[in-house]
């Protein structure tokens, strides 16, 4: 993986927000102060509704729903030895980038010790070199407390969870409903899949969109191949996409 996993910290701040953003037992965001207008439900999802003008949130809430309930029916769960595999292989993962970004750094020194360097070039290296001293600065803080590094260890543990049961979810949707599979940040995602499962479940009654506009915007994404990279259909790596989760030793 190219990206350096983010500081514990901060990630932990995040998880603090995002358990914050409570959901009420209608379905939609919980309620802002009464002083501010409230948007017109534009969806319902399993019987509950949904208020919101943003196409993106929506989609989030929608999809949140039932792939919790079909994960629940089918039983998708992370286990503690999996949470572990998953940490052990983030672990070896950076310890390789900081392999290569101290690789790196000693090349870029002797770049910037060598005669007759162009201006431009020197430049460009010593804010290089610069960027690459402060990010390992940034990964080599650690905690300043013993309740800190808890926290933290606590947090990583979360965002693993998270990450597994997302590709068991998406392993399964693939297996059950097939189709192209899309390159994304987080791990491949089997757009197909997902677009073919969304539109069984609007057909089961499941969801339902009431205004255009935004129902129009809500399949965009599933149907706009423009705004996706597709792994090359009959691939070796279309076919390892889901075979195996990524973490898991060889």
């Amino acid at each position: 993986m190219a990206n350096s996993p983010p500081r514990l910290s901060a990630l932990a701040r995040a998880l603090a927000l995002a358990a914050a953003c409570s959901f009420t037992a209608a379905g939609s965001l919980a309620e802002p102060p009464s002083t501010l207008p409230q948007p017109a439900a534009v969806a319902t999802v399993l019987g509950s509704e949904i208020r919101t003008s943003d196409p993106e949130e929506l989609r989030y809430l929608v999809l949140r729903a039932l792939t919790d309930r079909y994960a629940a029916e089918r039983a998708v769960e992370v286990t503690r030895n999996e949470i572990d595999a998953y940490l052990a292989r983030m672990a070896a993962v950076a310890k390789q980038d900081r392999r290569e970004r101290e690789a790196r750094l000693a090349g870029i020194e002797r770049q910037l010790a060598a005669p007759g360097l162009a201006d431009d070039r020197r430049t460009a290296l010593t804010a290089e070199r610069d960027a690459l001293a402060q990010l390992a600065r940034d990964l080599d803080r650690g905690a300043a407390t013993p309740q800190e590094a808890a926290e933290e260890a606590q947090a990583r543990r979360m965002v693993a969870a998270a990450f597994i049961r997302q590709w068991k979810i998406n392993q399964s949707l693939y297996r059950e409903y097939g189709g192209r599979i899309v390159f994304q940040q987080g791990g491949p995602e089997p757009l197909d899949a997902y677009r073919r499962f969304l539109e069984d479940q609007q057909t089961r009654a499941a969801f339902a969109i009431t205004d255009a506009g935004l129902e129009a915007a809500f399949w965009r994404y599933y149907r706009d191949d423009a705004i996706h990279s597709f792994y090359p259909t009959g691939s070796a790596d279309e076919a390892r996409a889901f075979a195996r989760p990524w973490w898991e030793a060889e």
